[in-house]
């Protein structure tokens, strides 16, 4: 467990000084272009350029981390599938239990109760397709 520990802390410091040049990197870029604008407007303009040059790299950044993420959502979705199968698998699995032991208490209901549930879905060809679709549709 302390080994884990000293991984993540390692591993942080690690993230925390790569970030802390990456902010450097940028600072530097941000005055490289600022000076190479000087030389062609005026010191605020450039200044002005430079800052618009900054935020539409930072939009351009931010909707490519937005286009991968729902990416890696959609895969993940497609993976697990949809959530309301999840539940009505654990719905599922919860009537079940409950119908099992209502019919191991009373067999006699529980058969009668099963025959004319079949009986119902048979004979009535709208209920039997209003039930298709809903179970189709989870």
């Amino acid at each position: 467990m302390q080994a884990l520990a000293t991984r993540a802390a390692i591993m942080t410091g690690a993230i925390l000084i790569a970030a802390a040049f990456f902010v450097g990197t940028g600072a530097f870029l941000c005055i490289a272009v600022f000076e190479g604008l000087k030389l062609v407007l005026i010191p605020p303009l450039a200044a002005l350029a430079t800052a618009a040059i900054s935020l539409v790299l930072a939009f351009i950044v931010a909707a490519i981390g937005a286009s991968i993420v729902k990416t890696v959502e959609k895969s993940e979705r497609k993976k697990r599938g949809p959530a309301t199968a999840e539940i009505g698998l654990e719905l599922g699995r919860i009537l079940g239990e409950q119908v099992s032991r209502y019919a191991g208490r009373n067999p006699v209901r529980g058969l009668a109760g099963a025959v004319i549930a079949g009986l119902v879905i048979g004979l009535v060809p709208s209920l039997r397709g209003f039930l298709m679709r809903w179970i189709k549709g989870l």
